[in-house]
Protein backbone atom coordinates (compact mmCIF):
# COMPACT_ATOMS: atom_id res chain seq x y z
CA UNK A 1 0.00 0.00 0.00
CA UNK A 2 1.62 3.48 -0.87
CA UNK A 3 0.73 6.87 0.33
CA UNK A 4 -0.26 8.87 -2.74
CA UNK A 5 0.91 11.79 -1.08
CA UNK A 6 4.40 10.86 -0.48
CA UNK A 7 5.02 10.30 -4.27
CA UNK A 8 7.42 12.35 -6.03
CA UNK A 9 5.72 13.39 -9.21
CA UNK A 10 8.99 15.41 -10.68
CA UNK A 11 11.17 12.52 -9.49
CA UNK A 12 8.65 10.11 -11.49
CA UNK A 13 8.58 12.22 -14.21
CA UNK A 14 12.72 12.56 -15.08
CA UNK A 15 12.72 9.13 -14.86
CA UNK A 16 10.13 7.96 -17.37
CA UNK A 17 11.21 10.97 -19.36
CA UNK A 18 8.16 12.88 -19.67
CA UNK A 19 8.65 16.54 -20.01
CA UNK A 20 6.68 18.68 -18.33
CA UNK A 21 6.95 22.50 -17.23
CA UNK A 22 7.65 24.10 -13.89
CA UNK A 23 5.06 25.91 -11.86
CA UNK A 24 4.02 29.20 -13.71
CA UNK A 25 5.63 28.75 -16.66
CA UNK A 26 3.40 28.93 -19.63
CA UNK A 27 -0.02 26.91 -18.96
CA UNK A 28 1.21 25.89 -15.61
CA UNK A 29 -0.09 26.68 -12.33
CA UNK A 30 1.41 27.55 -9.10
CA UNK A 31 2.55 24.59 -6.68
CA UNK A 32 2.34 22.16 -9.58
CA UNK A 33 3.58 21.00 -12.75
CA UNK A 34 1.94 20.59 -16.34
CA UNK A 35 2.47 17.87 -19.02
CA UNK A 36 0.51 17.29 -22.35
CA UNK A 37 -2.54 15.72 -21.80
CA UNK A 38 -2.30 12.14 -23.00
CA UNK A 39 -6.46 12.11 -23.20
CA UNK A 40 -6.59 14.93 -25.44
CA UNK A 41 -2.66 15.45 -27.05
CA UNK A 42 -0.92 18.40 -27.56
CA UNK A 43 -2.71 21.63 -28.85
CA UNK A 44 -1.17 23.58 -31.53
CA UNK A 45 -3.26 26.61 -30.36
CA UNK A 46 -2.12 27.74 -27.65
CA UNK A 47 1.22 25.42 -26.20
CA UNK A 48 1.08 22.25 -24.25
CA UNK A 49 0.88 21.33 -20.68
CA UNK A 50 -2.43 21.79 -20.09
CA UNK A 51 -2.93 19.11 -17.54
CA UNK A 52 -2.09 19.95 -14.26
CA UNK A 53 -0.52 17.78 -11.41
CA UNK A 54 -0.59 19.39 -7.57
CA UNK A 55 2.83 18.51 -6.32
CA UNK A 56 0.68 19.00 -2.68
CA UNK A 57 -2.02 17.15 -2.83
CA UNK A 58 -0.92 14.76 -6.47
CA UNK A 59 -4.35 15.26 -7.81
CA UNK A 60 -4.44 15.96 -11.44
CA UNK A 61 -6.46 17.63 -14.40
CA UNK A 62 -6.69 18.79 -17.79
CA UNK A 63 -8.40 22.45 -18.45
CA UNK A 64 -8.76 22.10 -21.99
CA UNK A 65 -11.05 18.22 -21.86
CA UNK A 66 -11.39 18.24 -18.57
CA UNK A 67 -10.19 14.81 -17.44
CA UNK A 68 -9.04 14.22 -14.37
CA UNK A 69 -10.80 16.67 -11.68
CA UNK A 70 -10.79 15.52 -8.42
CA UNK A 71 -8.55 11.78 -8.85
CA UNK A 72 -5.39 11.26 -7.22
CA UNK A 73 -1.70 10.66 -9.44
CA UNK A 74 -1.73 6.79 -9.25
CA UNK A 75 -5.08 7.43 -12.16
CA UNK A 76 -3.05 9.14 -14.47
CA UNK A 77 -0.12 6.88 -14.03
CA UNK A 78 -2.14 4.00 -15.40
CA UNK A 79 -3.30 6.27 -18.37
CA UNK A 80 0.77 7.55 -18.92
CA UNK A 81 2.06 3.67 -18.74
CA UNK A 82 -1.01 2.09 -20.17
CA UNK A 83 -1.12 -0.56 -17.49
CA UNK A 84 -3.74 -1.37 -14.50
CA UNK A 85 -3.81 0.14 -11.38
CA UNK A 86 -2.24 -2.43 -9.73
CA UNK A 87 0.64 -2.09 -11.74
CA UNK A 88 0.77 1.79 -11.63
CA UNK A 89 1.14 1.48 -7.66
CA UNK A 90 4.24 -0.87 -7.87
CA UNK A 91 5.86 1.38 -10.71
CA UNK A 92 4.88 4.07 -8.22
CA UNK A 93 6.82 2.35 -5.15
CA UNK A 94 10.27 3.64 -5.66
CA UNK A 95 9.00 7.39 -6.31
CA UNK A 96 7.11 7.21 -2.61
CA UNK A 97 9.09 8.70 -0.05
CA UNK A 98 8.53 9.07 3.46
CA UNK A 99 11.32 10.44 4.80
CA UNK A 100 14.59 11.22 2.49
CA UNK A 101 16.68 9.34 5.06
CA UNK A 102 14.78 5.80 3.93
CA UNK A 103 16.20 6.58 0.34
CA UNK A 104 18.40 4.25 -1.43
CA UNK A 105 22.35 5.66 -2.22
CA UNK A 106 24.47 3.14 -4.48
CA UNK A 107 27.26 2.05 -3.34
CA UNK A 108 30.07 -0.08 -5.05
CA UNK A 109 28.52 -3.66 -4.36
CA UNK A 110 25.23 -1.98 -5.96
CA UNK A 111 27.21 -1.35 -8.95
CA UNK A 112 28.96 -4.44 -9.49
CA UNK A 113 24.98 -5.89 -9.19
CA UNK A 114 24.00 -4.05 -12.21
CA UNK A 115 23.64 -6.32 -15.22
CA UNK A 116 23.78 -5.82 -18.76
CA UNK A 117 26.45 -3.92 -21.02
CA UNK A 118 27.47 -0.55 -20.74
CA UNK A 119 29.29 2.13 -23.11
CA UNK A 120 29.57 4.97 -24.34
CA UNK A 121 27.86 5.96 -27.90
CA UNK A 122 30.06 4.05 -30.38
CA UNK A 123 30.86 7.24 -32.34
CA UNK A 124 32.41 8.51 -29.38
CA UNK A 125 35.84 9.44 -30.13
CA UNK A 126 38.98 9.33 -27.31
CA UNK A 127 40.42 12.15 -29.52
CA UNK A 128 39.73 15.66 -28.83
CA UNK A 129 38.12 17.00 -32.33
CA UNK A 130 38.96 20.86 -33.88
CA UNK A 131 35.30 22.16 -33.32
CA UNK A 132 34.97 20.61 -29.82
CA UNK A 133 38.28 22.38 -29.07
CA UNK A 134 37.11 25.62 -30.17
CA UNK A 135 33.92 25.20 -28.58
CA UNK A 136 36.34 24.89 -25.09
CA UNK A 137 38.32 27.28 -25.61
CA UNK A 138 35.36 29.99 -26.40
CA UNK A 139 34.27 29.59 -23.01
CA UNK A 140 37.79 30.35 -21.56
CA UNK A 141 38.53 26.68 -20.59
CA UNK A 142 41.47 24.66 -21.36
CA UNK A 143 40.81 22.43 -23.81
CA UNK A 144 43.54 19.55 -22.83
CA UNK A 145 42.79 20.00 -19.10
CA UNK A 146 39.28 19.62 -19.77
CA UNK A 147 39.12 16.76 -22.29
CA UNK A 148 41.16 14.46 -19.95
CA UNK A 149 40.36 15.50 -16.45
CA UNK A 150 36.82 14.79 -17.10
CA UNK A 151 37.41 11.87 -19.88
CA UNK A 152 35.50 13.78 -22.29
CA UNK A 153 34.81 12.03 -25.96
CA UNK A 154 33.58 13.98 -29.39
CA UNK A 155 31.32 13.23 -31.90
CA UNK A 156 31.41 14.66 -34.85
CA UNK A 157 29.20 14.30 -38.08
CA UNK A 158 27.44 12.34 -39.30
CA UNK A 159 25.68 10.78 -36.13
CA UNK A 160 21.79 10.63 -35.89
CA UNK A 161 21.72 11.47 -31.94
CA UNK A 162 25.05 12.48 -30.81
CA UNK A 163 25.86 14.83 -34.30
CA UNK A 164 28.38 17.53 -32.83
CA UNK A 165 28.36 17.14 -29.12
CA UNK A 166 30.78 16.45 -26.29
CA UNK A 167 30.34 13.20 -24.43
CA UNK A 168 30.44 13.57 -20.63
CA UNK A 169 30.56 10.31 -19.01
CA UNK A 170 28.91 10.19 -15.67
CA UNK A 171 30.71 8.64 -12.54
CA UNK A 172 29.60 7.21 -9.14
CA UNK A 173 31.89 5.58 -6.88
CA UNK A 174 34.20 5.29 -9.50
CA UNK A 175 32.38 3.50 -11.66
CA UNK A 176 30.82 4.98 -14.99
CA UNK A 177 27.23 4.70 -14.74
CA UNK A 178 25.75 6.95 -17.21
CA UNK A 179 26.18 9.96 -19.74
CA UNK A 180 25.09 13.01 -21.14
CA UNK A 181 25.70 15.00 -24.56
CA UNK A 182 26.89 18.91 -24.36
CA UNK A 183 25.85 20.75 -27.28
CA UNK A 184 28.82 22.75 -28.94
CA UNK A 185 26.83 24.32 -31.79
CA UNK A 186 24.87 26.36 -29.15
CA UNK A 187 22.16 26.16 -32.06
CA UNK A 188 19.62 23.42 -30.36
CA UNK A 189 16.93 24.40 -28.26
CA UNK A 190 18.59 21.97 -24.82
CA UNK A 191 22.18 22.11 -24.45
CA UNK A 192 22.23 19.10 -22.93
CA UNK A 193 20.86 15.11 -24.26
CA UNK A 194 20.79 12.85 -20.84
CA UNK A 195 21.62 9.09 -22.04
CA UNK A 196 18.56 6.75 -22.02
CA UNK A 197 17.63 4.79 -18.68
CA UNK A 198 17.72 1.62 -20.40
CA UNK A 199 21.21 2.68 -21.77
CA UNK A 200 22.45 3.70 -17.99
CA UNK A 201 23.85 1.81 -15.07
CA UNK A 202 21.78 4.69 -12.82
CA UNK A 203 19.69 7.10 -14.71
CA UNK A 204 21.38 10.42 -14.89
CA UNK A 205 19.20 11.96 -12.93
CA UNK A 206 19.58 9.82 -9.95
CA UNK A 207 23.10 11.09 -9.56
CA UNK A 208 25.34 14.60 -8.89
CA UNK A 209 27.68 14.82 -11.90
CA UNK A 210 31.37 15.42 -10.18
CA UNK A 211 30.25 13.21 -6.70
CA UNK A 212 33.82 11.40 -6.58
CA UNK A 213 35.89 14.63 -6.42
CA UNK A 214 34.01 15.95 -3.67
CA UNK A 215 34.35 15.29 -0.02
CA UNK A 216 33.07 16.94 2.70
CA UNK A 217 31.93 20.37 1.26
CA UNK A 218 30.59 20.87 -1.87
CA UNK A 219 29.47 24.02 -3.87
CA UNK A 220 25.87 22.83 -5.69
CA UNK A 221 25.50 24.56 -9.15
CA UNK A 222 22.92 22.80 -12.36
CA UNK A 223 25.11 22.33 -15.37
CA UNK A 224 28.56 20.54 -16.15
CA UNK A 225 30.29 23.64 -17.46
CA UNK A 226 29.89 25.12 -14.00
CA UNK A 227 31.66 22.29 -12.52
CA UNK A 228 34.30 22.48 -15.31
CA UNK A 229 34.74 26.53 -14.03
CA UNK A 230 35.00 25.57 -10.52
CA UNK A 231 36.56 22.21 -10.09
CA UNK A 232 37.00 19.69 -7.32
CA UNK A 233 35.00 19.74 -4.39
CA UNK A 234 31.62 21.05 -7.12
CA UNK A 235 28.83 18.66 -8.05
CA UNK A 236 26.32 19.38 -10.62
CA UNK A 237 22.09 18.82 -10.48
CA UNK A 238 22.11 19.07 -14.51
CA UNK A 239 18.80 21.82 -13.72
CA UNK A 240 17.67 24.06 -11.13
CA UNK A 241 15.23 21.57 -9.40
CA UNK A 242 16.63 18.31 -7.51
CA UNK A 243 15.47 14.68 -7.25
CA UNK A 244 14.39 12.77 -4.24
CA UNK A 245 17.31 10.83 -5.11
CA UNK A 246 19.98 13.52 -5.56
CA UNK A 247 18.87 15.05 -2.53
CA UNK A 248 19.56 11.83 -0.21
CA UNK A 249 23.40 11.84 -2.13
CA UNK A 250 23.54 16.10 -1.39
CA UNK A 251 22.46 14.80 2.50
CA UNK A 252 25.50 12.91 3.07
CA UNK A 253 27.93 16.14 2.63
CA UNK A 254 29.10 18.12 5.49
CA UNK A 255 28.58 21.36 4.14
CA UNK A 256 26.64 22.26 0.84
CA UNK A 257 26.70 25.57 -0.71
CA UNK A 258 24.04 26.19 -2.74
CA UNK A 259 25.58 28.12 -6.52
CA UNK A 260 22.71 27.77 -9.04
CA UNK A 261 22.82 30.74 -12.01
CA UNK A 262 21.32 33.65 -11.36
CA UNK A 263 17.82 33.33 -12.02
CA UNK A 264 17.16 30.79 -9.69
CA UNK A 265 17.17 33.13 -6.92
CA UNK A 266 14.58 35.50 -8.50
CA UNK A 267 10.94 34.00 -7.27
CA UNK A 268 9.29 37.23 -10.04
CA UNK A 269 5.83 36.38 -9.78
CA UNK A 270 5.77 33.06 -8.72
CA UNK A 271 4.00 33.94 -4.97
CA UNK A 272 6.50 30.84 -3.88
CA UNK A 273 10.08 29.75 -2.70
CA UNK A 274 12.99 29.97 -5.54
CA UNK A 275 14.95 27.32 -6.58
CA UNK A 276 18.09 27.86 -4.84
CA UNK A 277 15.78 28.80 -1.04
CA UNK A 278 13.70 25.52 -2.09
CA UNK A 279 16.81 23.48 -2.54
CA UNK A 280 18.35 25.12 1.00
CA UNK A 281 14.84 24.25 2.91
CA UNK A 282 14.79 20.59 1.66
CA UNK A 283 18.72 20.15 2.72
CA UNK A 284 18.84 21.97 5.88
CA UNK A 285 17.31 19.66 8.25
CA UNK A 286 20.13 17.09 6.92
CA UNK A 287 23.18 19.08 6.63
CA UNK A 288 24.74 23.23 6.81
CA UNK A 289 23.52 24.77 3.95
CA UNK A 290 24.13 27.99 2.69
CA UNK A 291 23.10 29.65 -0.50
CA UNK A 292 25.74 32.02 -2.76
CA UNK A 293 23.78 34.36 -5.16
CA UNK A 294 25.35 35.21 -8.06
CA UNK A 295 24.72 38.85 -9.41
CA UNK A 296 24.21 37.74 -13.30
CA UNK A 297 25.42 34.79 -15.63
CA UNK A 298 25.96 31.07 -14.22
CA UNK A 299 29.23 29.64 -12.39
CA UNK A 300 30.67 28.64 -15.83
CA UNK A 301 30.96 32.62 -16.75
CA UNK A 302 33.01 33.23 -13.05
CA UNK A 303 36.05 34.84 -13.97
CA UNK A 304 39.72 33.42 -12.98
CA UNK A 305 40.25 35.29 -9.96
CA UNK A 306 36.82 35.06 -8.99
CA UNK A 307 37.47 31.14 -8.73
CA UNK A 308 40.29 31.42 -6.89
CA UNK A 309 38.78 33.50 -3.86
CA UNK A 310 35.53 31.86 -4.06
CA UNK A 311 38.08 28.35 -3.62
CA UNK A 312 39.86 30.14 -0.87
CA UNK A 313 37.17 31.34 0.87
CA UNK A 314 35.36 28.04 1.08
CA UNK A 315 38.17 25.35 0.29
CA UNK A 316 41.39 26.95 1.79
CA UNK A 317 42.55 26.17 -1.75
Amino acid sequence: MINVETIDVEEYLQDRGIPYGQSNTKNVGRAGVGINCPFCGDHSHSGGNHLGIKLDTKQWFCWICGSGRGKHFISLVVKLENCSYRQAKEILTKYTHSDIGQLQTFNDDDLRAFKGRFSLPFEAKTELLSAHRKYLESRNFDPDFIFNKYNLRCVGPPSKYWNLMLIVPIFYHRTMVSYLGADITRQRDNKYKNALIEESRIPVNETIYNFDNATHTAIVVEGVTDVWRIGDGVVGLYTKHATTQQLKILSGFGRVFIMLDSDANDPIALNQQSPSDKLANELSPFTETEIIELDEGDPADLKEDDVKHLRRELFGN
